[in-house]
């Protein structure tokens, strides 16, 4: 969920009021947008950022994890540093001074002039992270956990997808490094087993961790496995769910889900964009929690997913911004106790592209243009809750 209601890392007043309408939604748990680790680097320059050492930016936190929690929901912060995908001006580094990410891998939206551009004037080339910065990152991490634990939080999401720093470490792809933190499958997912750790050692067992990752769309070679070792290496850390999501601003896939050639007709059908990888995962790890996000609109098709045992959580991200008490119209509560299942749920509108992209030639750029205008629109969206 993007926000976008903060301003030089610090939040406003618009985004408790926004969570105080989530919080009285009948929602089960509550997980905010990207809080980035490090206010050097942002995804955007609307996001939140960790601000440890600030008592006015505690007691905001400390407010809206009360608004999350006001009718029982349980308050779960996203925490994530954004790597290459930091665009210039997002953030407090210099102008002259590079992104950081596993490798100096620069963002590839085509190989058109244009697109190439149009990324160097953005986000540059990054510059390939030493050990010591490594160790930095994950150090910001555990204090990012310990700031939501102090704050009320209830536990923290790792987002380690949709392209930012962790996703391009699991990706070989972005991570060409042959350390410890590259090289093989489960080397690239070394520094996230690294910050899960850290992260339970600092706040202890009670304290939710989980990791949000890239479904199929991170698979490297048909048939190839690397996605799931690494989910092995995740599960294995005792992590309390594993959040299932997909997409990057190279590829944008959280807006319209796996576009392989190996779905099921059947599948495509589902509204669960990500449903048949869960599956996959679920195979591998049957007593794993799973939460699925992408898609998801009906209480039939919810059903569907819960009873195919493709999850056991249900991530909603559109509609809670066009309807913040969504799981009223799913569930049936109050007024809405007879909704047949064809009526429980919204139906969304395709966001309307700006005018210009249908005649850009250049396939890649304009699907990741026709994201950011989507994730934009509900951005906004999210912004006139804060004015209601």
């Amino acid at each position: 969920m993007a926000e976008q209601l903060a301003k030089n890392g610090q939040v406003s007043g618009k985004l408790e009021k926004v969570y105080e309408k989530w919080g009285h939604g009948n929602w089960g748990a509550i997980m905010t947008g990207n809080v980035m680790v490090d206010e050097k680097y942002m995804g955007s320059p609307q996001h939140a950022a960790i601000q440890v050492n600030d008592t006015a930016e505690i007691e905001k936190w400390q407010g809206i994890a009360r608004a999350i929690k006001a009718r029982g929901a349980l308050a779960i912060m996203q925490i994530n540093h954004p790597g290459r995908q930091s665009p210039v001006g997002a953030g407090s580094r210099g102008l002259l001074e590079k992104n950081i990410a596993p490798s100096a891998v620069p963002i590839n939206f085509g190989e058109n002039i244009v697109a190439k551009t149009l990324v160097k004037l953005l986000f540059g080339t990054p510059a390939e992270m030493s050990i010591a910065q490594i160790q930095t990152v994950i150090k910001q991490f555990v204090d990012a956990a310990k700031f939501a634990q102090q704050t009320g939080f209830d536990g923290v999401t790792i987002h380690a997808a949709h392209g930012y720093l962790l996703s391009d470490f699991l990706s070989p792809k972005a991570n060409t490094r042959t350390d410890a933190y590259g090289g093989t499958p489960e080397k690239r997912a070394k520094i996230i087993v690294d910050i899960i750790r850290a992260i339970r050692e600092s706040v202890g067992a009670k304290f939710s961790v989980s990791v949000k990752v890239n479904s199929s769309d991170q698979q490297y070679d048909a048939g190839s496995d690397a996605v799931l070792r690494q989910i092995d290496v995740l599960v294995a850390q005792a992590i309390d769910f594993l959040e299932i999501s997909g997409g990057s601003y190279e590829n944008p896939r959280m807006i319209g889900g796996d576009d392989l050639p190996t779905r099921s007709e059947r599948t495509q059908k589902r509204e669960a964009f990500f449903l048949e990888f869960a599956l996959a995962v679920r195979e591998r790890h049957p007593a794993l929690h799973l939460m699925l996000t992408g898609g998801f609109r009906t209480r039939a098709a919810m059903n569907s997913a819960l009873e195919s045992k493709g999850c056991d959580m249900v991530g909603i991200g559109r509609p809670a911004a066009l309807v913040p008490d969504f799981p009223r119209s799913v569930v049936g509560i109050g007024a809405n106790k007879e909704l047949s299942e064809a009526e429980a749920g919204l139906q969304l509108q395709k966001v309307k592209e700006p005018w210009f992209l249908k005649h850009l030639p250049f396939p890649q750029l304009q699907r990741a243009l026709a994201g950011g205008a989507e994730t934009g629109y509900y951005g906004q969206r999210i912004g006139q809750m804060s004015k209601a």
